[in-house]
């Protein structure tokens, strides 16, 4: 082996010696982005069941006043995917539009409104830009959607009036239907 280093240049040492310690820090960084990916799995576990006994609990306590949800499961599910796929990774122009106008016209009462929050659950959603670069956050559904239903829906783009803000349009839709947020 000294053989080997004795017959190189310097400069070629000075390659081999970045070379290694580079290699050294990513594999350094790769195992500390698993450790706290599996931290944050066994963490986003716990707070998705609690959620989701919750929003189980109020779901039940509306059952016994005859609320029953109009939702089918098969639309909670799709619904919490779109919601996902549309404002969980770069919004495209017109999007949180599309997001609110679904919701409104599949949510039509409070059962309704808990089944969709229960289907979401607590997933992780990517900050604002790629999750490899950014990292993601847990979010449950009405968490993701006061975070990202920040445009405005305006002819006008300096519009400072409030209800044409996308998450007030979802919240007043909402509450003319009876529903709290």
């Amino acid at each position: 082996m000294k053989e080997f280093w004795s017959g190189l240049p310097t400069w070629a040492k000075g390659v081999v010696g970045v070379v290694s310690v580079v290699a050294i820090g990513g594999l350094g960084f790769a195992i500390y982005r698993g450790i706290k990916k599996a931290i944050e799995k066994a963490q986003e576990g716990k707070g998705d069941k609690e959620f989701k006994s919750e929003t189980k609990q109020e779901l039940q306590q509306l059952a016994q006043q005859g609320i029953q949800p109009t939702m089918p499961d098969s639309t909670a599910l799709s619904l919490s995917s779109f919601v996902q796929e549309r404002l969980g990774d770069f919004e495209l122009s017109g999007t949180e539009k599309q997001v609110v106008n679904e919701i409104l016209a599949k949510v039509n009462n409070q059962a309704d409104w808990l089944k969709l929050q229960n289907t979401f659950g607590v997933r992780p959603i990517d900050n604002d830009g790629p999750s490899w670069i950014t990292g993601s956050t847990n979010k449950d559904l009405k968490g993701v959607l006061q975070s990202d239903l920040d445009g405005w829906d305006s002819q006008n783009p300096f519009t400072t009036d409030p209800n044409k803000k996308y998450i007030n349009i979802l919240k007043n839709g909402l509450q003319a239907k009876g529903i709290t947020w």
